[in-house]
């Protein structure tokens, strides 16, 4: 049993370490230099931290000249059935961007759950603009056709990202029967979702962990939940054919869902546990999730930067760091604010209920 004084001391911790108002980290104050990060906080309602950081901004390509001239590549045909087109552009293959992410070029066959098959296509992953003086933007279209549905899909290089922070500037337009999806992915079991159905009202974003059915194949119903688009700073509706910022904190033990960066959904089922990888989708198969799209229907989702915090598999066991930035609106300010004071020897992606445990052993 704790002594006198070791029960007196977890009273008085355990109240202070209330995962809904503590922080692992000082408050965060704006630094006027920039300052030498040696791990980042995201936005919501997080107590962790995070090694890596990586910033992909679209809008940043306007004066490349391979986006001299952009037009929407025209759209899969029929007889376009293996998924064998080239890529649009040298950007996704070189470079940065090519360094983290791959085009998806696999294919399904059609079943009793999926009805119509799906191809992805490098043809419907593309460089746009709105208009020629508008800024760039990352497109991923799904069309359907007679006998399958073309799709476009993004992951990353590698299957090693241990908890994350994913937020991505995005809208999407088009024909019901399509989901947009910005996820984790190791299997069916180990994934956490963004997705927008484009047969849902146009304020309605999925957010799910899987698995989602039960080996009887009945819903689980804590796997998924509807959530609201809200217009920046308010309670107002809004609607995802607008641009929107969509973010996904995956957490050891919890997920965490922000539109426009209101916290919106904190889930404790399914978080994945092992590493995986990090996936954008543009797709159907003519099931009863993304619905049936009709034939020479189209759907697309448009991206203007992805901002990623995350730790890997790779990172040193016990890695620490002690200087903590708050990245929290880095895509219109991209400048990390440094936290007031500096933390020494914080672990990574470890939350406050694990310290309090820690203590709580320690001092038994």
């Amino acid at each position: 049993m704790p002594s006198l004084s070791s029960r007196s001391l977890l009273l008085f911790l355990l109240p202070l370490f209330d995962i809904q108002r503590c922080l692992a980290v000082p408050p965060l104050s704006p630094n006027s230099t920039t300052p030498e990060c040696s791990c980042y906080q995201p936005a919501g309602n997080t107590e962790a931290v995070f090694l890596n950081h990586q910033f992909f901004d679209f809008r940043s390509l306007d004066n490349e000249t391979f986006v001299s001239n952009l037009t929407a590549p025209a759209a899969v045909r029929p007889s376009q059935n293996e998924g064998i087109e080239p890529l649009t552009s040298p950007f996704f293959d070189t470079g940065f961007f090519g360094d983290y992410f791959i085009p998806g070029s696999w294919s399904r066959e059609a079943s009793e759950a999926a009805p119509v098959a799906l191809v992805n296509s490098h043809q419907n992953l593309y460089l746009a603009r709105d208009a020629p003086d508008s800024p760039v933007h990352l497109t991923l279209r799904t069309n359907r056709l007679p006998s399958f549905q073309s799709a476009s899909a993004l992951e990353t290089t590698e299957a090693a990202y241990l908890h994350a922070s994913i937020h991505v500037r995005a809208r999407i337009s088009g024909s019901p029967g399509a989901c947009a999806g910005i996820f984790t992915y190791l299997t069916d079991e180990q994934e956490s979702d963004i997705e927008i159905l484009t047969r849902d009202e146009k304020s309605t974003v999925r957010a799910t962990n899987q698995p989602g059915v039960d080996a009887n194949g009945t819903v689980i119903p804590e796997a998924s939940t509807q959530i609201a688009v809200t217009q920046p700073g308010g309670t107002a509706l809004g609607s995802w054919t607008d641009w929107n910022d969509y973010q996904l904190n995956w957490l050891p033990g919890r997920s965490e869902w922000l539109i426009n960066g209101m916290s919106k959904l904190n889930k404790t089922y399914g978080v994945p546990r092992e590493s995986s990888n990090i996936q954008l989708r543009m797709w159907s198969n003519g099931g009863t999730w993304p619905g049936n799209m009709t034939v020479g229907g189209e759907a697309t989702l448009d991206i203007e930067w992805i901002d990623l915090v995350y730790n890997t598999s790779h990172d040193a066991p016990g890695a620490t760091c002690t200087t903590v930035c708050s990245i929290d609106n880095f895509a219109r300010n991209p400048q990390p604010q440094i936290a007031s004071g500096t933390v020494g020897s914080l672990q990574l992606g470890t939350s406050l209920w694990a310290l309090v445990l820690w203590a709580a052993i320690a001092l038994w």
